[in-house]
């Protein structure tokens, strides 16, 4: 059988949804390694896979109409995020127009969420949460032309009627799972402009996240496995995580196969103290640039400092809100003290310091309450923040909470870029004043004298100068 796992060029609206964290559009390229584990997967199995990414390399529709013409794969693999949504759609429309009815499988937390949404005739076919497994027993399934009624977690249309087996738990190994077939893609293609060296590629060292956040959208892989087990259990499933000695093996393989920089996308990246100790000696001795996310009260000084010994680069913190009632009314479980101890202990370390600030998450969110916030973060200075409009996004229980006090816009939910479209609005607090209130917040963070000055000194090349331009435009002026 010949594979292709396809991610299209944007078929709507002007930029391409970065489909690693899902929730954005991308304003830096980040490799998919959820779409390239699934291709190592495949390729233990002996299958001929190929990867294309129309969005990195700049298609346009013409080029996906020429790429599908000349193209004979069996299979095309779609790994949708709710910004890709109707892109997708659209280029199943396409395959259907030039390939006939060659099968179609689509993976992901959109699909997850409303396979019947994907099911458009029956050979499309929709691997609903954690996809690895699946994937793997439906193509055999296709190859030796078996039953595919006992492929967990697989939904499918037969005889015009919906058809979507029982959920298949977390692989509860992780080790056991190949690393992503990063040989697919070109390395030099992708950059975090919070490291700036070149090559640059990310890590998934654990699955998932127990805390229950009311407004969380976490990485897209982790919210698929996430919007599964809400489905059929009424839970989120458990954190699962690869063992120091495993992720490190990663890192020496990406280090000699001249890679210079790492990104830890886990949601959550300090579960176990020892064993975040453990990482950072091996990547010490390993010496690479590196960065993670992590919440503000796991961030204590002895990690800070093995962090800074090991050239951790940069740290993303959820901090959501500097106020206290508003962080509980998240379920956020921080305390907003444990907030400025992390970033003064980042800087310390001389640690770049990320924060991401939510916008109207909670209707106790009020114009100076956010106002209040902006202030706040001129005030203490981090390094980088990331104001977003937070968005309902269905499967979370502020989609649920906005839809019953109908809070929503539209009937339905509508993917938006965060960073400037608001679809909720408050009876106190319109929409539009949102969006003016989230320009307001990110105008007055980056055009400040110290955030430019500050990264400034990070541009080591006139490429980098260039992509810090295309970014700062997208981001305030598009």
């Amino acid at each position: 059988m010949k594979i292709t796992l396809i991610t299209p060029p944007a078929l709507v609206g002007k930029l391409a949804a970065d489909r690693v964290f899902g929730c954005n559009y991308g304003y830096y390229a980040v490799p998919n390694i959820f779409i390239l584990t699934c291709a190592a997967v495949l390729e233990q199995e002996g299958y001929k896979i190929r990867y294309v990414d129309g969005a990195i390399e700049n298609w346009t529709r013409n080029d996906l109409i020429e790429y599908l013409k000349r193209d004979d794969s069996d299979l095309y693999v779609f790994y949708t995020v709710y910004l890709a949504k109707e892109t997708d759609l659209q280029t199943l429309s396409l395959i259907r127009e030039l390939r006939g009815n060659v099968k179609v499988a689509f993976i992901g937390p959109v699909p997850t969420e409303t396979p019947e949404k994907f099911l458009l005739d029956e050979n499309v076919y929709v691997i609903r949460g954690e996809p690895e497994i699946t994937l793997k027993e439906f193509v055999a399934a296709l190859r030796d032309h078996r039953p595919i009624d006992h492929v967990e977690s697989l939904s499918y249309r037969r005889n015009g009627q919906f058809q979507h087996n029982p959920m298949r738990r977390v692989i509860n190994d992780l080790d056991t799972l190949p690393l992503p077939a990063r040989h697919l893609i070109d390395k030099n293609r992708y950059y975090n402009p919070k490291i700036g060296i070149r090559p640059f590629s990310v890590i998934l060292a654990s699955r998932g996240c127990s805390y229950q956040c009311t407004y969380c959208v976490p990485c897209s892989l982790s919210f698929a496995r996430e919007l599964e087990y809400k489905a059929y259990l009424n839970r989120k499933p458990p954190v699962r995580q690869r063992s120091a000695k495993n992720v490190l093996e990663e890192v020496r393989m990406l280090k000699a196969e001249g890679y210079r920089s790492i990104g830890f996308i886990d949601d959550q990246f300090i579960w176990n103290e020892n064993r975040v100790i453990e990482l950072c000696e091996g990547l010490k001795e390993i010496d690479i640039e590196w960065g993670c996310l992590a919440r503000a009260d796991r961030l204590n000084e002895r990690i800070v400092r093995k962090f800074a010994e090991s050239k951790c680069q940069y740290v993303d913190i959820g901090v959501e809100s500097f106020n206290q009632e508003i962080l509980d009314d998240l379920k956020k479980d921080l305390d907003v003290k444990t907030i400025y101890h992390a970033i003064d202990l980042l800087k310390k370390y001389k640690i770049t310091a990320k924060i991401n600030v939510l916008i109207a998450a909670t209707p106790l969110e009020t114009e100076e309450t956010i106002l209040e916030n902006i202030r706040i973060v001129k005030k203490i200075r981090p390094d980088s923040v990331m104001y977003g409009i937070t968005n309902p996004f269905p499967g979370t229980d502020f989609h649920k909470i906005a839809k019953r006090e109908g809070w929503l816009l539209y009937d339905e939910y509508k993917p938006v870029d965060v960073q400037k479209e608001c679809i909720i609005s408050y009876p106190h607090l319109s929409n539009r004043k949102i969006e003016k209130l989230a320009r307001k917040a990110n105008l007055s963070f980056f055009l400040s004298p110290h955030f430019l000055l500050q990264n400034l000194k990070k541009i080591r090349t006139g490429g980098d100068f260039l992509r810090a331009c295309i970014s700062f435009k997208r981001k305030l002026f598009d």
